[in-house]
């Protein structure tokens, strides 16, 4: 039998995306700027937190690497884009090329967002990047109205666990007041995570209304569709 293709990535990898990618990924149409205070969960190097702020949004972004100096941080990301790059050549029929018409196109993307977090992130620092190893956090109860988590979730699922998916989610609850929003459900396999499944059937999650939408955004095959999980628990009082 032929193993099974996947990207072969050892680690989580610093990989920055921008803002387009986030509107379409988790359908930030349907939100209103001026109310939202919103989340960016492991957000890493992308650069949505720079351009939704320039643009009118209240974003915040959080992630574990925030305590390391924008030179060292910029340095990983590129010796972890040409990882990526190159792993991808070669499982290249696992992705639709439609937002991104070749590799170089994806590689300009990802270089430009991680350069433009970079830029911010030497201006900004700790008043819009903090620092956060989850599933422990410093937020406070329903700090943010919207959490958006980007390919982190599910994505690296063999390399976190269900608890650790367990426990995220429920910290993401607590600090958000209205909705949790995951994108994509799939892993590096391009397959849907075996812990969608699991979330939505454990006593502790499934008294909170959830939905798994599509969504206008598809690089890896599969992966279009976002789960959606509302903050008020429905279970009765």
């Amino acid at each position: 039998m032929h193993a099974e293709k996947k990207l072969d990535l050892k680690d989580i990898v610093l990989i920055g995306r921008t803002f387009d990618e986030y509107y379409n990924m988790f359908a930030l149409g349907d939100l209103n700027p001026q109310r939202e205070r919103i989340l960016d969960v492991a957000s890493g190097v992308s650069s949505f937190c720079k351009e939704a702020n320039s643009k009118g949004y209240d974003v915040i972004a959080s992630d574990r690497i925030y305590n390391f100096l924008p030179a060292e941080i910029e340095k990983k990301c590129k010796r972890d884009l040409e990882t990526v790059v190159s792993e991808l050549t070669k499982v290249m029929d696992l992705y639709n090329w439609d937002f991104f018409k070749t590799v170089s196109d994806l590689r300009t993307a990802r270089e430009m967002a991680y350069k433009l977090f970079v830029e911010d992130f030497k201006l900004q620092g700790s008043k819009r990047y903090i620092y956060t190893d989850y599933p422990c956090n410093s937020f406070t109860d329903k700090q943010f109205t919207v959490s958006l988590v980007s390919h982190f979730l599910f994505m690296y699922d063999e390399h976190l666990d269900y608890g650790f998916h367990k426990k995220t989610i429920l910290e993401l609850i607590r600090i958000s007041s209205d909705e949790v929003r995951i994108f994509p459900l799939v892993n590096l396999k391009g397959k849907r995570s075996v812990f969608v499944e699991e979330l939505l059937k454990d006593p502790e999650l499934n008294t909170f209304q959830t939905e798994i939408r599509k969504v206008d955004y598809e690089f890896v095959k599969n992966g279009n569709e976002m789960l959606v999980i509302k903050s008020q628990s429905n279970k009765p009082r």
